[in-house]
């Protein structure tokens, strides 16, 4: 229990000051209090809150409730009380929803029957004092010293570097295009502003409430639609379903669809410029928030276009990108993996476009911001979809809990990707038990993956191409076989009557097509090594580490087809043998 002062509990006509406090506030404090013998929510609202919004905010509530809309009536306020703006509202008795929903259809519908409410409150309350339609984002005077998001970005850049370089790149192309596309004429509505199952009390399944309104503020209804369907990610299923319900209700005269993505860009950006305009502005440390963000944008390059693409196909309109099957936590593996590499390929291949610097890592390899923002991506699809699930990856480390570890290298060839050479690639593999099961490998900027699963074989998929199963070649004698050494000092321990064939970025995809015989190798990771071993090994070819098992932890070590595979292990110099330690 906790007490509350004697001002809040006079002015609000609370029986006495103590309070159950309740959990789950990401901006206000909530408490359990009573008023006349009958429970009531306690809000105090944080200090950069105005009277004037939350009076707002609670004359919106009370028409509600008139017109018999599931919200949470105010019983007493608001108030001012010491800096801080008081509210106590119906103790509404219910249960928030698990997540992920199991039906995203109600929750569209809820949020477009909700719209069809306030959509009649416009005239009556007009904007939030303050506050403007997210669309406006970059040119909104801001609370606090009334600068504008445009005002403050170019000493933003110059203080955090690249970073603030994309960002601010990121706030002028998004506003750009919104205010290309007269988005003003799109209906409106008094929107929620943070609809989401977490703002949802059920009771005995029916809605018993929707609260949280403290976000509510005149704007479109696609710009609601675009915050809110954020509950249903992962998958672009789900946001269909979210739409579909959504649309079912309000119908699809809702705006130009295509807008969604960045109408949820300018949601965070909206977000960015209240951080900066109100705290850094005033020399406040805005880099964890900055971080935050920016990982925000980084995920909605995926998840934008799919919503655009879903919803699209909600509303039985034509989009150039297909609306995949859902992934969820009972997809399989491969399934999984192969969703994986298509978000993935869609952050790397903004980052590609668009160019980025290096940095050193402490063991001198380079390192890009593209690199931290696909693994920080991957790892957030894992934790949804495989939450028990270890994981390995190159730039983030290590996260190892039970029998299953997912191996990622976000960038493989990271120098080439900061050069603008295509020949870059995302890795991803499965270890379960020891044993590599699944392995993926996609190069976006060459339009090609190649993927294996334990037992099914090794396949290959270019752009506008079909599928082929790929096969290592039938070569059977060492002399004349072509084998690629890395780094160049390993081709002293090849055998005299190999053939080194013309160098290209990774020999291991000559080698799964069948067009070189083997790769012996004596450098990199885990995560260089892993895909690959499964794919050669499903290609019908072999591998064998420099210890002599078939391990992705030592350094690579020769790769070939099967049949010439034993003949080389005896014939390098010196020689490895399986099962015993090698040189390395």
């Amino acid at each position: 229990m906790s007490a509350i002062g004697s001002e809040v509990v006079s002015a609000l006509g609370l029986d006495q000051a103590e309070a159950e406090p309740v959990t789950g506030g990401r901006v206000n404090k909530v408490w359990r209090a009573y008023r006349d013998g009958v429970p009531v929510a306690l809000r105090q609202s944080p200090s950069f809150r105005l009277l004037p919004e939350v009076a707002y905010e609670c004359e919106l509530l009370a028409t509600l409730v008139g017109t018999g809309a599931p919200v949470a009536a105010v019983v007493a306020g608001p108030t001012s009380v010491n800096g801080s703006v008081w509210v106590a509202f119906d103790w509404v008795r219910g249960a928030h929803p698990e997540v992920p929903v199991a039906d995203p259809t109600c929750y569209g519908r809820l949020l477009a029957e909700l719209h069809e409410h306030t959509a009649k409150q416009m005239d009556q309350l007009g904007q939030r004092p303050g506050w403007g339609r997210l669309d406006e984002f970059l040119t909104l005077p801001r609370p606090g010293g009334g600068s504008t998001m445009a005002e403050v970005l170019p000493d933003f850049e110059r203080a955090f570097g690249r970073a603030g370089a994309w960002l601010r790149r990121q706030a002028e192309e998004v506003a750009a295009r919104l205010s290309a596309a007269s988005i003003a004429s799109y209906p409106q509505v008094i929107a929620h502003g943070d609809f989401a199952p977490g703002q949802v009390l059920f009771r005995e399944d029916q809605v018993g409430a929707v609260v949280d309104w403290d976000f509510a503020h005149l704007d479109l209804r696609l710009a609601d639609l675009a915050i809110a369907a954020s509950m249903a990610r992962p998958t672009a299923a789900r946001a269909a379903t979210f739409v579909r319900g959504y649309i079912d209700v309000a119908g699809t005269d809702i705006g130009d669809l295509d807008l969604l993505a960045d109408l949820r860009c300018a949601f965070h950006l909206n977000n960015l410029g209240n951080h900066l305009c109100a705290r850094w502005a005033d020399g406040a440390d805005i880099t964890p928030q900055v971080a935050t963000i920016t990982e925000r944008l980084e995920r909605d390059q995926w998840f934008g276009p799919t919503l655009v693409a879903a919803a699209k196909e909600a509303a039985g309109l034509t989009s150039s990108r297909a609306v995949a099957a859902p992934v969820t936590r009972q997809s399989s593996d491969l399934e999984l993996a192969q969703e994986l590499a298509d978000r993935a390929a869609v952050v790397a291949r903004h980052y590609f476009e668009r160019g980025v610097a290096t940095e050193s890592k402490a063991d001198a390899s380079p390192v890009t911001e593209a690199d931290r923002a696909v693994e920080r991506l991957l790892r957030h699809a894992l934790a949804e979809l495989r939450p028990d699930d270890g994981i390995l990856g190159e730039e983030l480390g290590a996260q190892v809990t039970g029998t299953r570890t997912w191996i990622l290298d976000p960038i493989d060839g990271t120098g080439a990707f900061a050069n603008g050479n295509p020949n870059w690639r995302i890795q991803i593999a499965l270890d379960i038990g020891g044993e590599l099961s699944v392995a993926v490998v996609d190069a976006p900027a060459l339009g090609v993956r190649w993927w294996a699963s334990a037992g099914s074989g090794t396949y290959e998929r270019r752009t506008g191409e079909p599928t082929r199963r790929l096969r290592v070649s039938e070569t059977a004698a060492l002399d004349g076989a072509l084998v690629a050494p890395h780094p160049a000092p390993v081709v002293n321990r090849l055998p005299a009557g190999t053939l080194r064939p013309a160098p290209t970025p990774l020999p291991l995809v000559e080698l799964v097509r069948g067009e070189i015989d083997a790769f012996f190798v004596d450098c990199c990771h885990p995560w260089d090594h892993a895909p690959w071993i499964l794919m050669i090994r499903e290609a019908g070819g072999s591998f064998t580490d420099h210890r002599g098992g078939s391990s992705p932890d030592h350094h690579g070590g020769l790769y070939s087809n099967r049949r010439i595979h034993q003949a080389l292990l005896a014939a390098l110099q010196p020689p490895l043998t399986p099962g015993a330690p090698g040189p390395s």
